[in-house]
């Protein structure tokens, strides 16, 4: 059974529990899959309006992308915390073994890509959410700020466990090409997250 399968006080226990698993990169992929979900729900709220109807096609557009970064986010759900048990797995490896070395910076590897995928899927949503809630039902704008906030939270929470993986890595390109990447994406959310904001404040 998958996150995705379980029910949500299930799924909190879990989190709430003594296992380091699922912990923060899992979190981040739910809360992401709940930013694209609300986003999601204000286009099919927009759908089928006689007031929104020159944005319907753009609504249903967006609403196959949200339904899309929801999917994609509850399966990154699991692979973060595949991956985190992978860099545990490599370091119970004896230490006189060979390859232990190559197996903890590959697993390190891993658990840093993960992350950064959320953080890459939960910019879409934001991107998507910032055009829903100026383009769509204005009677949901506070839901698509909602979805806003949560993926401007999950970006930040997915990035914090690149971040901790990434000091494990002696692979100084990889580390480097890695913060770049970051140091754009951040850029560009908090761009994202101003102008969407400012539409939110002027409807209410």
């Amino acid at each position: 059974m998958t996150f995705g399968d379980e029910k949500i006080k299930d799924f909190l226990g879990k989190v709430a529990s003594p296992s380091p698993t699922p912990g923060g990169g899992t979190a981040a992929a739910f809360a992401g899959s709940l930013a694209s979900a609300l986003a999601e729900m204000v286009c099919n709220l927009t759908i089928g309006k006689e007031k929104y109807r020159d944005v319907e096609d753009e609504m249903v557009h967006e609403a196959k992308k949200c339904m899309k970064y929801r999917k994609k986010l509850m399966m990154l759900m699991d692979e973060d915390a595949l991956a985190f048990n992978k860099v545990m797995k490599a370091f119970r490896i004896p230490k006189e073994e060979e390859g232990r070395g190559e197996a903890i910076q590959k697993a390190y590897k891993e658990a840093a890509s993960v992350p950064l995928e959320t953080a890459e899927v939960c910019l879409e949503v934001m991107k998507s959410a910032r055009k829903i809630a100026e383009k769509g039902n204005k009677n949901s704008i506070t839901d698509a700020g909602s979805s806003v906030m949560l993926a401007n939270a999950a970006f930040h929470s997915a990035i914090f466990n690149v971040r901790i993986n990434l000091s494990g890595i002696k692979d100084k390109e990889f580390v480097e090409q890695t913060r770049k990447k970051i140091a754009a994406m951040e850029e560009e959310i908090e761009r994202i997250m101003k102008e969407a904001m400012h539409i939110v404040e002027e409807c209410l």
